[in-house]
């Protein structure tokens, strides 16, 4: 047993450490934060172009040479699937739409590249560092330039945008501070540290599915099974709390939560664009309606409602459903259930301390914030922090599929071995 000890401790101490993939992963993450400033995104073809895509293009051939074979099968599969239906959808429309091509190609990219990354530990832990100093850099802006309407973290873009890039970065710093030992404290100390702006600036805006989700990510970090997590969750909660008071004022969080209890006008409009894009999917049930055409069709629909010409349909499941068919929105439904159900490749079970259990935790939670994010707005399926972040959990998964071979190689070995024999005794 002390050699089966010995080999699952050399087994984790193979994945430590930082290599140099770690460093481009941080860069790519804190590129992140290019992202809120119209100035620092290039005109490309007509398209804002967001700076991280440029280290992750060129990292993305070598990764895939060298470790495309580690990706797990059944995701990839299901990416390919989805991203082909939706791209095939966009070609049907009236018109192709070559941006909207490329934002759902650099999504997938930016996934895959991401999780071939993740070399060892310290990469994933590079990665979430980058991108949590991303946000609470977004955050610390925002919370300068508050306007009437609340914290607008982000240039160019409308108050629910913070809270997509915002809370990915939260779940992975609190999952850091919870399951990974090894990490040093100074870093953990550093994730926190961010984590609080991010908070705050959520709560200051008019955001209430980053309300939601803000509290989603508290509730999965809170029931953690040693107690750390309800500690953790209530200093943090307990901090940007007093920050609120003290520094920041509730009246738009007031407001929005009132408006939530009474009703408004805003509630009745997205249940009347999720019937119209229903209708829209049944219609036309093999390859959708076309992305492009989806917000005119809905704006006719729904024009008595809205008195608008173009309506988004605010929510993913049912803009893929309406306007990629239904094939491309089991292909995405098929990305979550096989992410959700990671299983080790040898086939066998999970022990209490398999690496691959922790890994596939973060997995499950991400894709449960993913899904309830994503009933509010089509946009989580071209965010950056949301696909760095799963690349992130996926490559996790990986090194945690190499740990538990190299256990499994010696725990084989050591059966091979057989037990000790005895030394001979004294001869007459």
């Amino acid at each position: 047993m002390d050699s089966l000890s010995a080999a699952r401790a050399r087994a984790a101490l193979s994945v430590r450490g930082l290599s140099a993939t770690g460093v481009l992963l941080f860069i790519t993450s804190v590129l992140v934060v290019a992202s809120g400033y119209t100035s620092l995104r290039p005109d490309v073809m007509g398209l804002a172009l967001h700076p991280y895509l440029v280290p992750v293009a060129l990292a993305l051939p070598f990764v895939l040479m060298a470790r495309i074979a580690e990706f797990p099968i059944r995701i990839l599969v299901a990416l390919l699937v989805f991203t082909f239906m939706y791209c095939f959808s966009v070609v049907n429309g009236a018109s192709v739409a070559v941006g909207e091509i490329f934002k759902t190609g650099s999504a997938v990219v930016t996934i895959v590249t991401c999780a071939l990354l993740v070399r060892r530990r310290g990469d994933f832990v590079a990665g979430a560092l980058g991108l949590s100093i991303a946000i609470a850099l977004l955050a610390a802006r925002g919370l300068q330039e508050e306007t009437k309407m609340g914290v607008e973290a982000m240039q160019g873009a409308n108050k629910n945008s913070y809270s997509l890039f915002a809370l990915p970065a939260i779940l992975l710093a609190g999952f850091i501070c919870l399951r990974m030992k090894t990490v040093p404290v100074a870093v953990k100390s550093i994730l926190v540290t961010c984590t609080l702006p991010a908070l705050a600036a959520i709560f200051m805006s008019g955001n209430r599915s980053g309300y939601l989700g803000a509290v989603l990510v508290g509730f999965m970090l809170f029931w953690d099974r040693r107690g750390r997590g309800m500690v953790l969750v209530g200093a943090i909660a307990l901090a940007v709390g007093m920050f609120l008071v003290q520094f920041g004022h509730t009246s738009v969080l007031d407001q929005r939560i009132k408006q939530t209890m009474e009703g408004n006008k805003s509630d009745e409009h997205r249940l009347a664009i999720l019937q119209a894009c229903l209708e829209i999917g049944f219609e036309n049930p093999i390859i959708g309606i076309s992305p492009q055409l989806l917000p005119f069709e809905l704006g006719r629909r729904t024009s008595v409602v809205h008195h608008l010409n173009v309506i988004e349909a605010h929510n993913i499941f049912a803009h893929v459903f309406a306007a990629s068919g239904m094939i491309c929105f089991v292909g995405l439904l098929a990305v979550g259930f096989t992410m959700w159900t990671l299983k080790p490749r040898d086939g066998g079970k999970l022990a209490a301390d398999d690496p691959l259990r922790d890994a596939r935790r973060l997995m499950r939670m991400m894709v449960l914030l993913w899904v309830v994010r994503g009933l509010f707005t089509r946009e989580i399926l071209y965010n950056p922090s949301f696909n760095i972040a799963l690349g992130l959990a996926i490559g996790l998964a990986m090194l945690a599929q190499v740990e538990r071979r190299g256990i499994s190689a010696a725990a084989k070995s050591h059966a091979a071995a057989g037990p000790p024999q005895p030394l001979p005794g004294p001869t007459s």
